[in-house]
């Protein structure tokens, strides 16, 4: 009989590579911050819930969380909290920001850490081409929003915390 597919540790869970981590700072609002500690958390008591099973399923599982465990814990060590912005004369981490494109279509997106951005949530990293148009920017600049199928042009109309 072959052994080619045959895992000569079978009783131990496999590893999988870890996450790719950006290598860009680390800058978190303290609500991501807390997100991601509590996300951690919950994990860790997963991973202990695995560990006491014994079941197939509970093997299958274990990689997947234990590399997401090491990318949360290195994401935690090395975040930089930044403080709600003092002033929102100017679009920076943490703002919320309103605009408007041509078409009148109205949009606002909050400003945020790598890990905290979810678009569909209203969120988007700091990182993100859309955020660098806006970083810097005052309420009635025009700017262009680089999109996959071509920057337009969005008027700013609001900033906030």
């Amino acid at each position: 009989m072959s052994r080619a597919f045959v895992k000569e540790d079978s009783d131990q869970p496999e590893t999988l590579p870890d996450r790719p981590i950006s290598d860009l700072p680390n800058y978190m609002t303290a609500t991501g911050y807390q997100q991601m500690q509590q996300t951690l958390a919950e994990l860790e008591q997963k991973l202990d819930q695995l560990k006491a099973s014994s079941s197939f399923t509970a093997n299958a599982e274990r990689p997947m969380l234990e590399r997401d465990l090491r990318y949360y814990r290195q994401r935690l060590q090395s975040a930089q909290l930044l403080p709600p912005p003092a002033q929102t004369d100017k679009a920076s981490f943490g703002c919320q920001v309103g605009f408007v494109d041509a078409d009148e279509r109205h949009f606002q997106f909050r400003i945020v850490g790598e890990d905290e951005a979810d678009a569909e949530q209203g969120t988007i990293s700091w990182a993100s081409p859309l955020a660098r148009a806006l970083l810097g920017k005052q309420q009635g600049d025009t700017v262009l929003w680089p999109k996959p199928a071509g920057a337009i042009e969005i008027e700013i109309t609001e900033i906030s915390r």
